[in-house]
C-alpha cells in the first residue's frame, strides 16, 4: 500500500514548480468560462488591495503575484490579472503565477475584481517587478552525481552548491539522486526536477541541528536539505523549487509509522525519538522561497522553519500520512510568511505555528508574526491550521482564508496549556470549508494540551484572545462544531465567531467553558444535538445574536 501511495504521489498532477508553471501558463490564457469584462459600465465592485510579489517569488522567467480581497468582497466572483496593460488571465484564487517571461525585464501588474456579470472593479495598486537576470546553471551531473537511485551523491551535489555563483541555480535533473545532508548558502536556487532521495543511513546526517528553540533543543540530525545558521540573517535569498520530488528515504513497512531513516536515527541516538531529522531544515534565513515540489517520506517534520523572515511557500504537495510527528510545515519564531496554493496530507499537524515555550520562551520574546495562509487544502493530519502548543512569545497577526480542511482530526486548532505562557492573538480565520473531521471539533480552542515535557520552566497559562472566525461551513464532524475550553483564571476572551453553519456534529454544535467577553453571531446548528453546551459558572460577557437554535446554558457541578 505504501508503494502504491508513493507511485500515486510521484505521478500526481500537482508537481513542483513545473506543475505550478503549467497551471500559470494555462491561467495566462483567459478561460472561456471566466467572467467577461463589462465595457463602458460604472464599476460597482470594490478593488482588490495590497497587490504584491511575495518574498523571492520570482526568477529569470516567472513572477508570482498575490493580493488581498476588497474590504467588501460579497459580490466578487473572480479576479482579472493584467500584465503590462493586457489581460494575463482570470482566477478565483488570491494568487497568480506568470511564466514565460524574459530575464532581467520589468513587468507591470495590476488586478481587478470581477462580479458574476463580468463587471470589473477599479484597479488595485500597481506593482512593477523585474525578473531575475538569467541564472547560471550548475547541473549536479557535471560534478559526478549519478541519478541511478543507488549511488550516494552527497559530495558531488554539495560541490555543485559550493561552486554555485551568486544568483545561480543548482539543478538536480531527471533521475533519482540519493544523498545525505546538503547545506545551502545565500543567493542561490536549488531546483529539483527529478527526485532527490535521502539516504537511509543515519551516518549521512550530522547530529548537530538545534532547530528550535535554541534554549531547549537537544541535538537533532540535520535534514536532507538545510539552510541553517545560528547567526540569524547571515543566510539570505534562498530558493528551493522544481518540478520533481523530495523523498526522505524508504518507508519502513509493516506496522511501523516511520521511515527507515527515522528508525535508524532513533536507534543511533540511543533510542531518542526526538533526535530524528526534519526533511527540510531552515534556521536564521532572511528571504526564502519554497515552490512546487512534492515531498514524501520525511523522517520527522517535513519542513521546519525557525528564526527566519520573509518566507514564501507556493505550490507544495506534502504527503507524509501517517508518519509519526510528520507535520507538513512548522513555522516557528519567524516573521512575515505567505503560505498558499499548497496541499498537505500528513501524519501530524498540517500547517503549524510555534512561538517558544515556557519561561525561557517568554524571556526570549520572539513571536510568530505576520503570517498569511490562503488557498490551501489539508487532508489527514491532526489539525488543518494549528496555533501552538508552543505559544510563549505569542502567535500573532495571522490571516487564514479560503482554505479547505477535509478529513483532518481537527480543523482550526488552537492549543496551549497551563505552563506554556503567551498564546495567540490578533488572528482572523475566514471563508473556510471544514468537513469530515475525524476525531474532534471543527473549530477548537483548548488550554489543556498535555504534551509539554516537564523540563520546561512554567510561564503560566496560555490564552487565546482577540480572534475572529467567520464565514465557516462545517459538516460531518466526529465531535463538536465549536469547542472553547480555557482555564480557570485565564479564560479565552474577545473571541468573535460569526456566520458559521454546523451540520452533523456528533457531540453537539458548540461547547463553551472558561470563555469571556465573546460574541457568537449567526451560528446555525443542524443534526447536532445538543446545539449548545455553555457552562454558566465559568463564562461571562457572552453575546449571542441570530443563533439557531437559541443558546442554552448549563450549570456545572
Amino acid at each position: 500500500m505504501r508503494k502504491n501511495l508513493v507511485l500515486f504521489v510521484a505521478f500526481s498532477i500537482w508537481f513542483g514548480c513545473a506543475a505550478f508553471q503549467k497551471q500559470a501558463q494555462s491561467a495566462t490564457t483567459p478561460d472561456s468560462n471566466a467572467p467577461k469584462t463589462a465595457v463602458g459600465k460604472a464599476a460597482s465592485v470594490a478593488a482588490p488591495q495590497k497587490l504584491m510579489v511575495p518574498p523571492m517569488a520570482y526568477d529569470d522567467s516567472s513572477i508570482t503575484a498575490i493580493w488581498s480581497k476588497p474590504s467588501d468582497y460579497s459580490n466578487v466572483a473572480s479576479y482579472n490579472v493584467y500584465q503590462n496593460g493586457s489581460l494575463a488571465g482570470n482566477t478565483k484564487n488570491l494568487f497568480f503565477n506568470i511564466t514565460g517571461l524574459e530575464p532581467n525585464s520589468p513587468y507591470s501588474l495590476i488586478v481587478k475584481a470581477v462580479d458574476a456579470s463580468g463587471k470589473e472593479s477599479g484597479p488595485s495598486n500597481k506593482v512593477i517587478q523585474s525578473t531575475a537576470p538569467a541564472m547560471k546553471v550548475f547541473n549536479v551531473t557535471a560534478y559526478g552525481a549519478v541519478g541511478d537511485g543507488k549511488t550516494l551523491n552527497t559530495a558531488a551535489i554539495q560541490k555543485a552548491i559550493d561552486e554555485c555563483t551568486s544568483g545561480g541555480k543548482v539543478l538536480i535533473p531527471s533521475g533519482t539522486f540519493v544523498s545525505g545532508a546538503l547545506f545551502l548558502k545565500s543567493n542561490m536556487t536549488l531546483q529539483i526536477d527529478g527526485t532527490l532521495r535521502g539516504s537511509d543511513d543515519a551516518n549521512d546526517y550530522p547530529l548537530t541541528s538545534k532547530r528550535f528553540p535554541y534554549y531547549i533543543s537537544g541535538n537533532n540530525y540535520m535534514g536532507l536539505i538545510n539552510a541553517y545558521t545560528t547567526n540569524y540573517g547571515s543566510i539570505t535569498n534562498v530558493r528551493i523549487c522544481g518540478s520533481g520530488n523530495v523523498c526522505g528515504g524508504s518507508w519502513a513497512g509493516g506496522n511501523a509509522i516511520d521511515t527507515v531513516l527515522g528508525i535508524n536515527e532513533r536507534n543511533a541516538s540511543g533510542g531518542n525519538d526526538s533526535a530524528r531529522a526534519d526533511m527540510i531544515t531552515v534556521k536564521g534565513v532572511d528571504g526564502l522561497y519554497l515552490g512546487g515540489l512534492t515531498l514524501i517520506n520525511s523522517p520527522m517534520h517535513v519542513i521546519f522553519i525557525s528564526y527566519s523572515k520573509d518566507i514564501t511557500v507556493n505550490g507544495l504537495t506534502v504527503t507524509t500520512y501517517d508518519i509519526h510527528n510528520a507535520d507538513g510545515i512548522d513555522l516557528a519564531t519567524s516573521d512575515s510568511a505567505y503560505i498558499f496554493n499548497s496541499s498537505f496530507d500528513t501524519g501530524d499537524d498540517c500547517i503549524n505555528f510555534n512561538a517558544g515555550v515556557g519561561a525561557d520562551g517568554v524571556k526570549e520574546n520572539y513571536p510568530d508574526n505576520n503570517i498569511r495562509v490562503f488557498n490551501c487544502i489539508t487532508k489527514r493530519g491532526h489539525g488543518g491550521v494549528v496555533f501552538g502548543s508552543f505559544t510563549a512569545a505569542w502567535i500573532q497577526n495571522v490571516l487564514v482564508e479560503d482554505c479547505n480542511f477535509d478529513g483532518t482530526d481537527i480543523g482550526l486548532r488552537f492549543k496551549t496549556n497551563q505552563s506554556n505562557g503567551g498564546g495567540a492573538r490578533n488572528v482572523i480565520c475566514r471563508d473556510i470549508i471544514i468537513k469530515n473531521i475525524a476525531k474532534d471539533a471543527a473549530i477548537f480552542f483548548d488550554s489543556a494540551y498535555a504534551h509539554t515535557p516537564s523540563k520546561y520552566t512554567s510561564a503560566g497559562p496560555g490564552q487565546f484572545k482577540d480572534i475572529t472566525v467567520k464565514n465557516i461551513t462545517c459538516t460531518n464532524l466526529k465531535k463538536y462544531g465549536i469547542y472553547v475550553s480555557g482555564l480557570e483564571g485565564t479564560p479565552h476572551t474577545n473571541l468573535s465567531l460569526s456566520n458559521i453553519s454546523i451540520d452533523g456534529a456528533a457531540s453537539g454544535g458548540a461547547y463553551i467553558k472558561y470563555c469571556t467577553n465573546s460574541t457568537f453571531d449567526t451560528i446555525s446548528t443542524t443534526n447536532s444535538p445538543p446545539a449548545w453546551t455553555i457552562d454558566a459558572n465559568s463564562t461571562s460577557g457572552l453575546t449571542f445574536k441570530n443563533c439557531s437554535p437559541s443558546p442554552k446554558y448549563v450549570t456545572s457541578e
